[in-house]
């Protein structure tokens, strides 16, 4: 995660230097359009793209993370629960059954997240342990 943070950090002062020297070459330019205030807002753009990508994969860090606590937690609570379901007056949890509940849900706020029109096709929902919702074991 820490190279994931110093890689948003440098696109980011990369992008900053960039902004810097597109200021730079329109006073020099006297507002006036260049070749060189051309190749500076290039590498302007690229430098935000880059940036962009950078967050990006950082999101991306992040929401793994957030995701394997949550099944870990989820887990670890539905267990707990599972070995005393009469004393809460709970009928007993299904831990798998509660695993493919997250998972699915998990796949649904992906799904989301991607919007009307995303491309990608869904793999399907597997537990911590490797199994399927059908009781298959994932390859």
């Amino acid at each position: 995660m820490e190279s994931t943070i110093d890689e948003m950090s440098s696109a980011y002062e990369d992008f900053v230097a960039a902004a810097a020297g597109v200021v730079r070459e329109r006073e020099a330019s006297g507002g006036r359009r260049t070749a060189a205030t051309d190749v500076a807002l290039e590498n302007f753009r690229h430098r935000w793209e880059l940036f962009r990508a950078s967050c990006d994969r950082s999101e991306k860090v992040i929401d793994m993370a957030r995701r394997r606590i949550t099944t870990e937690y989820v887990v670890d609570a539905a267990a707990a629960e599972a070995e005393r379901p009469a004393e809460a007056g709970l009928t007993p949890v299904s831990v798998p059954r509660l695993e493919q509940a997250l998972h699915a849900v998990n796949s649904l706020a992906a799904d989301l997240r991607r919007g009307p029109g995303g491309n990608a096709v869904p793999s399907p929902p597997t537990s911590p342990s490797g199994v399927t919702p059908q009781g298959e074991k994932a390859d």
